[in-house]
């Protein structure tokens, strides 16, 4: 015979679970639980506990165990899904979890129960372990719960297999039927199998997902790089006109200092201060293209190399003095344009070694077309070319992120025996 006190726990019990089920469920989907949230969430669970009130009452516990997925699990995946706009598979991720999260409380209360052989004991270790673990895994759901939502399908399947499988298993075995009680050595040696399944699929996704992390955040670093280096360079460029420029101005007493130094028999001194004058100048000679300063910069500063490797190159350029995109992110499009063209066009037959490039202000738009030859055609893929050795390939994906930064697009491609980069900035 049932007690009255009996009775009174066990409704608890099941009141404390069900709540401890939808709002784990909730905050394992990253849904954040706040005042409003919450009121809602107590309706969610009243409304199931009455359905699964009402099955206990119409068919017993038994009955009411075994349609507690279609009157308490379904509708609450649903609510889910509509309330907050989850996936399928992030609501069901989160309902199973917090059922397998129902074991902590399970396994205390059969300890209760056969260290005491007390009905009282069983309802009161679990009921009190639902409390702890709630309010553990509320603190904890809330830094796993928003990481969880932004995961991609196929990491949320690995994710969801454990749970599942544990959700099925315990339904198929405890509540359907009673093979878990049977002693078969298949039914009790399956979670073994299952856990060992999950834990190689789950170990193949997180070293998948961890090096493909690992290796994207060395391309940021190695683009951040890039980009400090060529607003150092621009500075640097635009520092040494300066000092050429003072220079210039001074020049009589440059002279007059060589002259002293000549007349006091310096004269390897003097023939020092007159090569690191021609060096400065050759280093600083900026061939006007157009107005702006930056466009004549990038294009200058590649004059050496193009001669040193024997390119034809035409450079036109049309830009005023003041454009709306920032003088680093042009920089850095220009200057990895250029260097990526003249690589590739190094590696080609002589004679046949050509560099064009072609930009203009239209409609209040930058419009740049870079077309070079090559040895080897590049790689394609994504509509970006894929470096062929480790450690390059950077010179496009710099351009790629500059050209973003300006709100702009840009399109790589192979036309004919040219290479080509079309940028609108």
């Amino acid at each position: 015979m049932i007690s009255s006190v009996e009775m009174v726990l066990w409704a608890i019990h099941h009141a404390t679970t069900l709540l401890f089920g939808v709002f784990a469920s909730a905050a394992l989907c990253g849904i954040e639980i706040n005042r409003r949230h919450a009121l809602e969430l107590v309706g969610v669970g009243a409304a199931t506990g009455a359905a699964f009130s009402i099955a206990n009452v119409v068919g017993g516990e038994l009955f009411a165990r075994q349609v507690y997925p279609l009157v308490v699990h379904l509708p609450l995946t649903v609510y889910l899904c509509a309330r907050y706009r989850l996936s399928p598979l992030l609501a069901a991720l989160g309902v199973t979890s917090a059922y397998l999260s129902c074991q902590f409380s399970n396994w205390m209360g059969i300890a209760a129960f056969a260290a005491t052989d007390s009905q009282i004991a069983y309802y009161l270790a679990r009921i009190a372990t639902t409390l702890g673990v709630f309010a553990v895994l509320l603190h904890w759901a809330g830094d796993i719960g928003p990481r969880l939502a932004i995961k991609s399908p196929t990491e949320l399947s690995i994710l969801f297999i454990l749970p599942l499988v544990y959700y099925i298993f315990d339904y198929a075995t405890n509540v359907y039927t009673t093979l878990f009680h049977s002693g078969s050595v298949v039914t009790v040696e399956f979670l073994a199998f299952a856990l060992c399944a999950f834990y190689l699929m789950f170990l193949a996704v997180y070293l998948r997902e961890y090096e493909e992390k690992e290796t994207a955040e060395r391309e940021r670093w190695m683009l951040e790089t890039r980009d400090s280096a060529a607003i150092k360079e621009l500075e640097a460029w635009r520092q040494s006109g300066r000092e050429l420029s003072i220079l210039r101005h001074d020049m009589r007493h440059f002279l007059r200092g060589l002259a002293t130094l000549i007349e006091e028999g310096h004269t390897d001194e003097a023939l020092k201060r007159i090569d690191e004058l021609c060096e400065a100048g050759d280093r600083t000679a900026v061939r006007r293209f157009c107005a702006n300063e930056t466009v004549n910069i990038a294009l200058s500063s590649f004059n050496s190399d193009i001669n040193r490797n024997g390119i034809t190159a035409n450079l036109r350029a049309a830009v005023p003095e003041t454009v709306h995109v920032g003088d680093a992110d042009l920089f850095s499009v220009l200057s990895n344009a250029l260097e990526n063209a003249i690589t590739a066009a190094s590696a080609a037959p002589q004679g046949k070694r050509f560099v064009d490039l072609d930009l203009r202000l239209e409609d209040g738009q930058l419009l740049l077309l870079v077309s070079n030859t090559f040895g080897r055609a590049p790689h394609m893929v994504d509509g970006m070319p894929v470096a062929q050795h480790t450690g390059h390939g950077f010179g496009t994906k710099s351009i790629k992120l500059a050209v973003e930064r300006m709100n702009g697009n840009c399109q790589f491609r192979i036309n004919g025996d040219r290479f080509e980069l079309r940028a609108v900035m």
